[in-house]
């Protein structure tokens, strides 16, 4: 069109020129004789000025009227590009950036046009396919290029399929590509939702080939009127009849029919022919190979009336269904002479707890026959309620689990043990009478009683060991002693020797070598023990030696007392002070008045308390502070006088704050008498400080997700709502109002963003001012 409107403009004004130079120099030469010649060279600069003149005009009006089609040409074009349903858009060949868009691809892409000038389109592509985007952009040819279809990524990271449309344009007297946008997203699902219903479908058919294959079914056709039989290949295979075979089909398998078994097969032919009845019968063939096949025949009449009788049937090999009854058969025999056989009692019941079946020891023991027993109700030979068993019947038939019960049983007068299976019938139920065995177990029970009633009255483990098996027995206390957890005990004499000290050992062995040698049988020794974590304490281990008749040694049996505290209250005692003395942490002696005696250097440079000063005072009485409660439960528990731990707050001198972990120990003396407290302080306070950073960093991160699981929560809500009604409305006013409500919501989950943040920075800096 432009080309055009300056084509038409130069050709007016050659056209206006050429037509004044002609006519106008004619006419002035008529003049020439009758003017002077300085009115002649004035006219002729009037013509020249008057051509100028008139033709500037002439290309004024022309050029404006030119310049208004071409404005209300671009203008019909730019409403067309922005009011395209389609999204479109320009961007720069070199940078690929987006130069211009319309409202189409903001409201499909969720971009604002701002934006979109900061992307190029490889930003809306997904990563593996932005070098084939590259070369689809240097491919382009001047003219409409379908560019196919593509995968492009929206502002919230869904991936859409599209159809691309592109052609080179000039924008801004600059090259450019225009592109269209067509949204083949739902017609891609469609075609996936469809190729995965034939592929299923495919799956269906080949499946079905499969069962029909399995399950050795083949199909037949007879004309009664001609006595044409007509049977598909799989016959031959399935029947096992001669493919060469030149007779009739109809007469050869009727004569690998067994004999028995043929006028069976006749009649019930004949009886569909005549009365229409089905026919459904299983008969037997021989085949070539000289096997017996089990054959199940099925047919009825499919012609209408007026017609040839066609009659349709299949036939199906069910040899082995057959075996497996035969099979079955054998089983049931089987299993009811095992059932006779076993020692236990047995009955099975069905869903109404009537019996279906029960063996000769229960048959013995109800001192009934099997015909009185049969189909009647189990209440009948035990009352409901005096069976105290029926609510193990009943579990199992209900929840189809096994349940074992032991009970006794006031009808018979005895315990029984009882194990009740589900069925497919009912419930199979096997019984025992243990009688005996509970008086055995009752008399059992008193004897290891009146053992752990001994055990429980001394805290020694007593022990029993096998020398020639090397098996040893201990009894409970041995967990009191020895704190080793129950699947790491061994019963073996290497394990118990194992936990005796290494400087202990020799001597432990060695005594008990004296003691056997001289066929003595008291033997005593002192060792220290491993009782768990390391943790070694003294016993005293006293035994009695058992000998067979060689006078040698086959048993020890002992017990073995725990010592560990007389033994080291002296030599702790002795021990202690040059302990403490090197240790780092903080270390109390108090009296059993809890007055403090004693305190080491460390806790004198910690806390700024010379022993002089707090000699005689409660810890409660300096360390404490004001109002201290801790110190009511260490004053509670060292009064019980146990041994225990506690984190607590301590006060220095100077009114310092120190969180320490203190350790509390009973002391004794060689009579065992309480003589006060051992106490161990360690310095926490940087542990606690860390713990309390976390725990803020904890609630600080509950609050920001709490805020963005519920606050940021409900703007989004709002959003997606208004999207859809948004996608439900045609109205521009509904419109423009929908996304005035998007642009009020996006303001405020913004807003909560920056919240967010600013609790997090705010949170940073409160953390960096207190490592400063």
């Amino acid at each position: 069109m432009r080309k055009k409107g300056a084509f038409g403009i130069a050709f007016a004004y050659l056209l206006i020129g050429l037509l004044w130079i002609m006519f106008s120099d004619r006419l002035l030469f008529y003049f020439k004789s009758l003017l002077s010649p300085d009115q002649y060279l004035w006219l002729s600069l009037g013509k020249g000025c008057l051509f100028v003149t008139v033709t500037a005009i002439a290309l004024y009006f022309l050029i404006r009227s030119e310049d208004r089609k071409l404005k209300q040409s671009e203008k019909q074009y730019r409403s067309m590009y922005q009011s395209n349903p389609n999204p479109m858009w320009i961007y720069e060949p070199g940078t690929l950036r987006f130069v211009s868009v319309n409202d189409a691809a903001m409201a499909v892409y969720g971009y604002s046009a701002e934006e979109f000038r900061q992307l190029t389109i490889l930003d809306i592509r997904p990563v593996e396919d932005r070098e084939s985007v590259i070369a689809s952009v240097e491919r382009l040819e001047n003219k409409i290029n379908d560019s196919g279809s593509w995968r492009h990524i929206k502002k919230d990271g869904q991936i859409i399929n599209v159809n691309i449309t592109s052609h080179k344009i000039r924008f801004n007297n600059k090259p450019h590509i225009m592109v269209m946008v067509r949204d083949m997203t739902e017609r891609v699902e469609f075609e996936q939702v469809l190729e995965k219903v034939n592929r299923e479908l495919l799956e269906e058919k080949h499946k079905l080939s499969e069962t029909q294959l399995l399950s050795r079914v083949a199909g037949w056709e007879f004309y009664p009127k001609d006595n044409k039989l007509i049977w598909s290949d799989e016959v031959y295979r399935i029947a096992g009849l001669n493919r060469d075979d030149s007779r009739e089909a109809f007469d050869i398998y009727v004569q690998h029919i067994f004999p028995e078994d043929r006028p069976m097969m006749i009649n019930a032919l004949q009886e569909l022919i005549i009365n229409g009845k089905q026919l459904d019968v299983t008969h037997r063939i021989t085949a070539l190979d000289g096997t017996t096949r089990y054959i199940r025949q099925l047919a009825r009449v499919e012609s209408s009336p007026g017609q040839e009788l066609k009659i349709t049937g299949s036939l199906q090999d069910i040899t082995e269904l057959k075996q497996l009854e035969l099979e079955r058969n054998r089983y049931l025999y089987s299993f009811e002479h095992t059932l006779n056989s076993i020692t236990d009692c047995f009955f099975e019941l069905d869903s109404q707890m009537n019996i279906m079946r029960v063996n000769d020891t229960f048959r013995e023991l109800v001192k009934t026959e099997s015909s009185h027993i049969i189909g009647t109700s189990i209440f009948e030979l035990f009352p409901k309620s005096e069976n105290k068993f029926y609510p193990v019947y009943q579990k199992a038939l209900e929840e189809r689990v096994i349940v074992r019960h032991e009970d006794y049983s006031v009808i018979l007068q005895r315990w029984l043990r009882m194990a009740a299976y589900p069925t497919d019938e009912g419930v199979a139920v096997y019984f025992s009478d243990i009688t005996e065995d509970r008086l055995k177990d009752e008399r059992l029970k008193e004897a290891v009683e009146r053992y752990e009633l001994v055990a429980q009255a001394t805290r020694d483990v007593v022990y029993d060991l096998d020398i020639v098996e090397n098996k040893l027995i201990y009894n409970t206390s041995l967990t009191h002693l020895v704190q080793i957890p129950h699947e790491e005990i061994s019963y073996e004499l290497e394990w118990w020797r194992s936990l005796i000290h290494p400087d202990d050992i020799e001597e432990v062995v060695s005594s008990q070598e004296r003691i056997s040698r001289a066929g003595l049988t008291n033997w005593e020794c002192e060792y220290r023990l491993n009782c768990g974590k390391g943790e070694y304490k003294y016993v005293m281990d006293q035994g009695y030696f058992v000998y067979n008749s060689q006078k040698q040694p086959i048993r020890l049996i002992g017990a073995v007392r725990d010592i560990d505290a007389l033994k080291r209250s002296t030599q702790e005692n002795k021990r202690l002070a040059g302990i403490i003395k090197q240790v780092d942490n903080m270390v109390l002696i108090t009296d059993d008045l809890r007055r403090v005696q004693w305190v080491n250097n460390a806790f004198a440079e910690q806390t700024g308390y010379l022993l002089d000063e707090v000699r005689n005072k409660t810890p409660a009485d300096f360390l404490g502070g004001p109002n201290h409660p801790g110190f009511e439960t260490i004053i509670r528990r060292q009064e019980a006088r146990e041994a225990f731990g506690i984190d607590t707050v301590i006060y220095t001198k100077k009114g310092t704050p120190v969180w320490v972990s203190a350790q509390l120990t009973p002391a004794y003396n060689e009579d065992n008498a309480f003589q006060g407290y051992i106490i161990v302080c360690q310095d926490i306070t940087y542990r606690k400080e860390k713990e309390e950073e976390i725990n803020r960093q904890n609630r600080l991160l509950r609050e920001v997700a709490w805020m963005s699981s519920h606050e940021i929560r409900r703007p989004v809500a709002t959003m997606l709502g208004l999207v859809n009604l948004l996608d439900m409305t045609e109205d521009e006013n509904e419109q423009r109002e929908i996304f005035s409500k998007l642009r009020e919501c996006a303001r405020e989950m913004d807003s909560m963003v920056h919240e967010i943040n600013h609790r997090i920075e705010t949170e940073k800096a409160l953390q960096i001012e207190r490592d400063l």
